[in-house]
């Protein structure tokens, strides 16, 4: 038999405008470009502008001595510190170049090097000093761009771009014609934009997103992890009494403003553009938020290293500022964080996982990593200690750990056995 019933049930589902929304909130300042740019190439209610980076003033520079690789003559350069851009410049010099006029003309262009890895002078100007021919300094700087990380060399925004690009494989000729527009992009001029690069603004925004996800300045963060070789989105840093505080790195934050145009046929444009504009005002506040609450808590690992991490899930997080899990996952996945000693991605402030001390107190997975390489590092050479050894002086400390999460979360830190460790190293 054949009847009707009627039974009620209840669901969640998202309009359109709210996975918009939460589209917009897990993006980074990359991906906001990108998308504003788009919106901003059909939307004349729209505007777009995207700052863009400068070459830092060059601080004063001491002195030093430099033995030219081969050529048995010294100059006087740029002071170098132990580790870090100029050691690696200098280190790839003698690689790169074997005659002693090439590698004294590389070693003037390495003086030139800003701490941005942008160069600091024409190459007239180094052929003058080297006394040269400006082609053959321009030789020997074509083979200084070839250098890793890409971008280093570059006199220019542009041209630090574009050897990026050169090294990915990505430069197209839609990306060629961008390149040579940056001032309209950093105006977020979109109608010229599409003009300039004869792409539509779906397109333009994939470009644009890829563009701002390269380095402007390879040489300063040369020291990060190469995944993090991008500009962060946020900047944590103290304040006058102390306290940590988090702000948008206004160095790649785009901004948004709603152009007034009168008339019935930009009426629909104007309540978009005012969307959008709302839409992002909120997204900014809700990431400062969530990150706010989250370095708060993670304060010793901002200032004492990660063996001070806490353990902290989204879950917790969301619980305390009264907001779901998911968002808080969406605003952490993706978004670097400036921090004093580096940049961080915000994924690393959460920590699950660990072993519990006699306490109470959790220690995350990362914590005991980092105090096994605290122990490593400060073990006698002739001595290193077994993971035996290094379980017992964890738990003196209160961490009852077996020797075999000891050798997991020893090689997690990157150390081998303390066979490996204790061989001698061979000089040649």
């Amino acid at each position: 038999m054949i009847g009707l019933r009627l039974h009620q049930t209840t669901s969640q589902r998202m309009s359109q405008v709210m996975q918009r929304a939460m589209g917009l909130l897990q993006m980074d300042h990359a991906d906001l470009a990108g998308f504003l740019i788009g919106e901003a190439a059909v939307n004349p209610c729209l505007q777009v502008s995207l700052p863009q980076p400068e070459a830092a003033p060059r601080p004063a520079p001491r002195r030093w001595r430099l033995a030219l690789l081969g050529s048995g003559e010294e100059i006087d350069r740029l002071t170098a510190p132990a580790a870090g851009l100029y050691p690696h410049v200098t280190g790839q010099i003698g690689l790169l170049f074997r005659s002693a006029e090439d590698i004294r003309i590389a070693t003037l262009f390495a003086g030139a090097l800003e701490p941005s890895g942008w160069l600091g002078c024409a190459p007239v100007e180094v052929a003058r000093q080297a006394g040269c021919s400006l082609a053959k300094a321009e030789e020997v700087l074509a083979r200084l761009q070839q250098m890793e990380p890409a971008g280093l060399f570059a006199r220019n925004l542009a041209e630090c771009l574009r050897l990026q690009l050169l090294d990915q494989n990505a430069l197209s000729g839609p990306m060629e014609r961008l390149l040579e527009v940056l001032p309209l992009l950093a105006r977020g001029d979109s109608a010229g934009l599409l003009a300039q690069c004869g792409i539509g603004p779906e397109a333009l925004a994939v470009l644009v997103t890829r563009l701002r996800r390269l380095d402007p300045k390879p040489g300063t963060r040369f020291d990060d992890a190469p995944a993090l070789r991008r500009a962060p989105d946020l900047v944590a840093e103290r304040d006058d009494a102390g306290q940590w505080q988090v702000s948008l790195n206004t160095a790649t934050a785009p901004q948004v403003a709603v152009l007034p145009l009168a008339g019935a046929e930009h009426r629909a444009a104007r309540a978009e553009a005012r969307w959008i504009e709302r839409t992002l005002s909120r997204r900014n506040a809700l990431v400062l938020r969530v990150a706010a609450h989250v370095l708060t808590l993670q304060r010793g690992f901002l200032e004492q290293g990660a063996a001070h991490l806490h353990p902290l899930s989204c879950a917790d997080v969301a619980e305390a500022l009264g907001l779901h899990e998911t968002t808080v996952n969406r605003v952490r996945n993706g978004l670097l964080v400036q921090t004093p000693t580096g940049v961080l991605p915000l994924r690393a402030f959460f920590a699950r996982g660990g072993v519990t001390r006699g306490d109470g107190e959790r220690v995350p997975a990362a914590a005991l990593s980092a105090l096994i390489a605290e122990l490593i590092a400060s073990e006698d050479p002739d001595a290193p200690l077994t993971d035996q050894s290094i379980a017992e002086r964890l738990a003196e400390r209160g961490l009852e750990v077996s020797r075999r999460t000891v050798a997991n979360r020893r090689r997690d830190a990157g150390y081998p056995a303390a066979a490996e460790r204790g061989k001698p190293t061979a000089l040649f």
